[in-house]
């Protein structure tokens, strides 16, 4: 019999509904596997047993007294260590945060516990979300392999998710880092389109490029939980009024199946992987075997986008972190650095930075009066020992990732396979503005057409 955590989420719901299964065994479940991997893994900071349990046990009164709940009532999740949680430690995985806890919720967790999901704690990430691990905290190990790097920032978020410790979790998304560390544990991850999902309460790394999105088991379950956690919220000056289409899970992956696919011509894929490179050209085949057309479509701009990030990126940053300036010591050594650079950041390169935003975001928006979505690896290698450095020459993660955080389009990475010494590797899936259903609809579609459910770790139980 199959593991109840090694279930969807939407499984599980349904598992509750029939009474087959309860939120006090799914949790109870999930704190043990927790215990026995973490030693190993080094996903949370922070873990929240005895509030989790006392929840699980109301929301299983309640399925037993026959309350009609929400989908994700009852369903264990964590949240990346940048998501506020009032009464709860938040470090940002730095040693500057070390002693804060705040003194209100975060407009995502707010709508999460109004669902009845359970929150089993906070995960570890790269500090601030800046790219570098502070040595307080380590790095979160990949759970396919712990001699290499779950990747970052959304480090324990990934890791936890593909480990079966909660059925999704939070992270966010400022050059790839929910997709990212998503892509090399296996897992789905959903960066929405730019201002669906609030950030009102997550502390901020770049307020022009930051978004918060889901880390799931499947499309579908990553549906569920954007469902419960877009919409407009006034407390966040970039949010935006753009609505998604209403999520029904039974006819989920129904609709218009050709489609248009927009792919990068061959000279932008030449520094692929090997492996990476079979995964997307098995991913193709899949494609054409849907009946989906596939044309090539081209970013003029897609040579700057390091640059672009960077100049908007950095004096953001920096400005953020004024008032913890005067304690270097508590920053790690090369973050600081990165600090340092945004403060010496040219005004007009900031200024070209956001024009050159806006250009890019058009260029990318008439793509799709061509393509129904773009499809592009995810990262050009998989997970490596260590994470690499933000502007790294030999690495360059954001590299598949990085254009659509300038644009603000909704992008998923699904598992697209794995090399030969059992890494996994994404694809990446790009859709228009406010469409982030029909994307994950499309992903869903491909994740059945390749049948790449992603199998129990080796000794799990």
């Amino acid at each position: 019999m199959t593991n109840l955590l090694d279930l969807s989420l939407v499984e599980l719901a349904a598992l509750y509904r029939k009474k087959e299964a309860s939120p006090a065994e799914a949790v109870k479940g999930t704190f043990e596997r927790l215990h026995q991997l973490e030693p190993d893994l080094n996903a949370f900071i922070t873990v929240a047993k005895k509030e989790a349990m006392a929840q699980a046990e109301t929301v299983e009164k309640q399925f037993l007294a026959g309350s009609a709940l929400p989908l994700l009532a009852g369903v264990p999740y964590s949240a990346k260590d940048l998501f506020y949680k009032k009464g709860m430690p938040m470090t940002c995985g730095s040693n500057v945060f070390r002693d804060f806890q705040p003194d209100y919720t975060a407009t995502v967790l707010k709508k999460l516990d109004a669902a009845g999901a359970i929150l089993i704690g906070k995960n570890n990430m790269l500090e601030f979300a800046y790219g570098i691990v502070h040595p307080h905290f380590g790095q979160t190990n990949n759970p396919w392999d712990v001699t290499k790097t779950s990747g970052g920032s959304s480090s324990g978020s990934a890791a936890a998710v593909a480990s079966g410790i909660g059925y999704f979790s939070l992270g966010t998304d400022t050059g790839g880092s929910i997709r990212i560390p998503a892509s090399y544990c296996g897992v789905v991850g959903l960066k929405p389109t730019r201002g669906l999902v609030s950030t009102y309460g997550v502390f901020p790394l770049s307020w022009t490029l930051d978004h918060a999105g889901p880390i799931a088991r499947s499309a579908k379950d990553a549906a569920a939980v954007l469902a419960e956690i877009a919409g407009h919220d006034a407390k966040d000056p970039h949010s935006l009024n753009g609505k998604i289409g209403a999520f029904d899970l039974a006819r989920f992956k129904e609709g218009e199946s050709a489609k248009k696919v927009g792919v990068l011509p061959s000279r932008k894929l030449k520094g692929l992987h090997p492996e990476v490179d079979g995964a997307y050209q098995s991913i193709l085949k899949q494609i054409h075997s849907l009946g989906w057309e596939v044309v090539e479509i081209d970013i003029a701009l897609w040579e700057r986008t390091e640059e672009i990030i960077l100049n908007i990126l950095w004096p953001q940053a920096a400005q953020i972190h004024q008032p913890w300036m005067d304690r270097k010591e508590d920053y790690a050594e090369m973050t600081y650095r990165q600090l340092q650079m945004g403060i010496e950041q040219k005004t007009l390169a900031y200024l070209e930075g956001l024009k050159a935003l806006e250009r890019y975001t058009a260029q990318v928006s008439q793509l799709f009066d061509q393509v129904d979505i773009v499809l592009t690896p995810t990262v050009a290698f998989p997970a490596p020992a260590e994470d690499p450095v933000i502007g790294s020459e030999e690495l360059d993660e954001m590299l598949f990732t990085g254009p659509f955080n300038i644009s603000g389009h909704p992008a998923v990475t699904l598992n697209a396979g794995f090399t030969a010494d059992g890494l996994p590797v994404g694809i990446q899936l790009v859709a228009p503005h406010f469409q982030d259903l029909e994307l994950l609809q499309a992903a869903a579609q491909l994740e059945e057409a390749a049948n790449k459910r992603v199998p129990p770790l080796i000794n799990r139980d």
